[in-house]
């Protein structure tokens, strides 16, 4: 079972290090979670404290199942690095990368589109991300029943079946049936970037696979801790998959405060600076 992170000694070592990375899921980690998720935000807080973050020479990856454009638009600040859609497709130094197939399962999952158009409940919202289908259930009255009705109609799509189904919290996703997760999604982080150092955060369930990996290149020789936020809706499973855990966005923040005072005031050799731009 992961400690809880109520003071920032244990991350001493990794805040001395000349190429410290924060790498960090964004709904319910830094952004709240709200009915709507099309009106969530980055608390404002975490926003300005990544800021300065940055500013001091940490490198910032945001790894979420938000599309990238949404993913982008949400932090606002350049300089980062992401793995949107869990990892399918990557922004790394200014330049997308989306594997070639994606554009095929694409125009398939605009044809399951068309075949849950009879999917008539209040309070569910189907969001579209290119090649993944999200359908959202949390504002539905009776959300047991709604997500019945929704697994019972992709079940009668003839296009869905070329997805793989995957659920999250109060979601029912639909990506390409590739071997792409968060884990994935990190371990591409830490190669394509050269890290060196990581503080990964996360809430979810998707999100155990960025832990796990993280903890197989530990193995490797990478330093690395992994911080569970935990809130109402995070499962067991996701804070006993970390080092440690906070609670819910406030601790998240505070964490943030805390690596940023303990930062030395002169960074390691070899660690860049310089104030992240707004986007």
């Amino acid at each position: 079972m992961a400690d809880q992170l109520n003071e920032i000694g244990p991350l001493r070592g990794l805040l001395a290090h000349a190429q410290l990375s924060l790498i960090s899921d964004v709904d319910g980690t830094i952004a709240p979670i709200v009915p709507n998720a099309e009106e969530a935000a980055i608390s404002p807080r975490c926003r300005a404290l990544l800021s300065e973050l940055m500013g001091r020479g940490v490198r910032l990856a945001l790894v979420t199942g938000r599309s990238l454009e949404v993913a982008r638009a949400m932090l606002g600040l350049g300089g980062a690095a992401y793995a949107a859609n869990h990892g399918l497709t990557l922004w790394v130094e200014g330049r997308e990368e989306t594997p070639a197939v994606a554009g095929e399962y694409a125009s398939r999952a605009r044809e399951v589109v068309k075949e849950l158009a009879g999917l008539d409940i209040p309070g569910v919202v189907l969001e579209e991300k290119g090649p993944v289908l999200a359908v959202h259930y949390r504002r539905a009255g009776d959300e047991r029943a709604a997500r019945e009705a929704v697994l019972g109609a992709i079940a009668a799509s003839p296009a869905a079946r070329a997805f793989r189904l995957h659920e999250g919290r109060k979601v029912i996703e639909l990506r390409p049936p590739l071997d792409v997760d968060k884990g994935t999604a990190l371990a591409a982080l830490v190669s394509r970037l050269g890290l060196e150092a990581v503080i990964c955060l996360g809430d979810d369930a998707t999100d155990i696979d960025m832990f796990r990996a993280l903890g197989r290149l530990r193995e490797g020789g990478l330093l690395g801790a992994s911080v569970a936020v935990r809130n109402e809706e995070a499962t067991p499973q996701v804070v006993a998959s970390a080092d440690y855990w906070v609670d819910g966005i406030p601790g998240v923040e505070w964490l943030l405060q805390e690596m940023l005072t303990a930062l030395p005031e002169t960074p390691p050799e070899g660690r860049a600076t310089g104030a992240p731009t707004r986007r």
